[in-house]
């Protein structure tokens, strides 16, 4: 029977849970970078940083499970700035003192084939020798990076190799006419393997090794 009596006993339970939930204190989820990074201070305090979390939040490197921690090192566990920031952690300031010669060992950890082929590029030697060269995120940007189309690649070669710097211009065309071949070998691959896989599919195995 709900009378008086009971009625008490439910605000005093009520009460109680209450009292005793805003004691605990604040807990933070599995990546104290993301809790602290996403943060809407940082808009004002310091806007990049925020743009840095928005950029990763649900970007091909988000969606593959890669955290801060995988780049710039730290500890994720750490709620303290200090500590979070302690272990092995490489600032951005840190790589723009290293002339950004960091970065493709970084992005290489994962990209290993496409940091070896990297490695034997003009750029890169660029890189090493003058510290101005081009790196990872010159072209493809850091947090929110993607696979280039033909035309993507074409707009962001002009970036450096245009009339105005005088810097090989040409390369813009060169690139072009590359991956327009790239593309129709590959559209002629494709047909190959589906007008072809039953009819001749040792033949169609060999053709996708190469």
């Amino acid at each position: 029977m709900f009378n008086k009596k009971n009625l008490y006993r439910i605000v005093f339970i009520f009460l109680a849970a209450f009292f005793v939930m805003s004691d605990v204190p604040y807990t933070y989820a599995e990546d104290t970078c993301v809790d602290c990074h996403k943060d809407d201070k940082f808009r004002v305090e310091n806007r990049s940083l925020f743009e840095y979390y928005s950029d990763w939040k649900d970007s091909v490197h988000d969606l593959a499970g890669v955290k801060c921690m995988d780049c710039h090192g730290g500890n994720p566990n750490e709620r303290d700035k200090k500590a979070a920031h302690k272990d092995h952690f490489l600032s951005l300031t840190a790589i723009e003192k290293a002339s950004f010669k960091l970065i493709p060992q970084r992005c290489g950890k994962c990209h290993e084939e496409v940091l070896k082929n990297f490695a034997e590029s003009r750029h890169y030697k660029a890189l090493l020798e003058k510290g101005t060269g081009p790196h990872c995120s010159t072209c493809h940007g850091s947090m929110n990076a993607q696979v280039y189309y033909t035309s993507l690649v074409t707009w962001t070669c002009k970036e450096c190799h245009n009339e105005y710097t005088k810097n090989r211009p040409e390369v813009v065309g060169e690139a072009d006419k590359i991956l327009h071949c790239v593309n129709v070998s590959r559209a002629f691959r494709n047909w190959v393997s589906n007008y072809y896989s039953d009819k001749e599919p040792e033949k169609v195995k060999e053709i996708n090794a190469q």
